[in-house]
């Protein structure tokens, strides 16, 4: 094997281990995990428009499953617009067809809570709202 040969195979699998996610030390057993992948349903995909969340602990980055997502339109225009989801396993939510304008997230897990005003919802496309929780 040429030298240039081994040096790019040498970095194709020093980038390989880099990319992979440590693994969990106690790893949920269940069809969405596989050797320390998260495997997540497709969102999204058919909507024109969408709001898609992840809720991790703030010190350990865990998933928060069964945490309240709350989206309350603040801006004044229309009809009061209040919706409220739960994460799923993996700490996922997502709303699809959201109606446009400005919104106040709170998301409460047991004591931890989080609070986001001006979240502008409705636009062509996926908003992505990661929440890292911390404890109150």
């Amino acid at each position: 094997m040429r030298t240039i040969e081994r040096a790019s195979l040498f970095v194709v699998l020093m980038l390989g281990s880099a990319c992979r996610a440590p693994a969990a030390p106690n790893p949920p057993a269940g069809p969405g995990h596989r050797g320390g992948v998260t495997f997540v349903r497709a969102r999204c995909a058919q909507t024109s428009s969408c709001v898609l969340g992840q809720v991790v602990a703030a010190e350990t980055a865990a998933p928060l499953s069964r945490a309240t997502v709350f989206l309350e339109r603040e801006d004044g225009g229309g009809e009061a617009v209040q919706i409220t989801t739960l994460t799923d396993d993996q700490g996922v939510w997502s709303v699809e067809e959201p109606p446009a304008g400005s919104y106040r997230l709170r998301v409460f897990k047991r004591e931890r809570r989080f609070e986001v005003r001006g979240l502008t919802l409705g636009q062509p496309g996926t908003t992505m709202v990661p929440v890292r929780l911390p404890q109150s």
